[in-house]
């Protein structure tokens, strides 16, 4: 009988001993999925950040934003600055684009009404922001200062492409384009109606 009641007894201490190693290891895999989940849960998510769709660059000034611009161009002397400019603001912004030419400093604006966007050269048809009497190479980048009201300006640094990508062979500078666009502006949708996407339209 003795060997018998001590074959139990090893049965049930290997039996504990395998239920304490199953249970350790159910808690650390439960710790791994906690400790992942909350690395995920801290780090920020690409989903959730905004980045340039296209070639271009974008800059926020106050409640204005200029998003995705590019400078396209022949030949280095005339260069449409494709871009979408969102005003989310309450107030209408006189927007102000300063960039070098040969002859020295160049301003330009543009009105974006209150909570709307004006996009220019995104599309075939669509007015351009010409910029004349430049000097700029195709792979460069151009400096322009952008800013509006009493706001603090910043300097954007714009890409410089040419027509060879089919998508931006039909949006280089128009023969003729005045150099000062007056667009129209298009009112942004109420929250509840989403938010408009300002990516350039090849």
């Amino acid at each position: 009988m003795n060997w018998i009641l001590e074959a139990l007894v090893r049965v049930a201490s290997a039996i504990d001993r395998r239920g304490v190693r199953a249970l350790a290891a159910a808690t650390v895999g439960a710790a791994v999925l906690v400790v992942a989940a909350g690395c995920n849960f801290i780090s920020p998510q690409r989903t959730t950040q905004f980045y340039d769709a296209s070639d271009g660059t974008s800059v926020t000034v106050g409640d204005v934003k200029v998003l995705n611009a590019l400078a396209l161009t022949e030949d280095g002397a005339e260069a449409s600055l494709v871009m979408s400019i969102v005003n989310s603001g309450d107030d209408a912004a006189q927007v102000s684009f300063q960039y070098e030419t040969e002859s020295g400093d160049e301003t330009q604006t543009v009105d974006v009404d209150a909570n709307s966007q004006v996009d220019l050269g995104t599309e075939v048809g669509q007015e351009q922001f010409v910029m004349s009497d430049l000097d700029v190479t195709p792979g460069a980048l151009l400096p322009v200062f952008v800013q509006y009201g009493t706001e603090t300006g910043k300097s954007l640094q714009v890409p410089v492409l040419t027509g060879e990508l089919s998508e931006y062979a039909t949006l280089l500078p128009t023969p003729g384009e005045t150099t000062a666009p007056s667009a129209e502006s298009t009112t942004l949708p109420s929250p509840e109606d989403g938010t408009p996407s300002a990516t350039p339209t090849p």
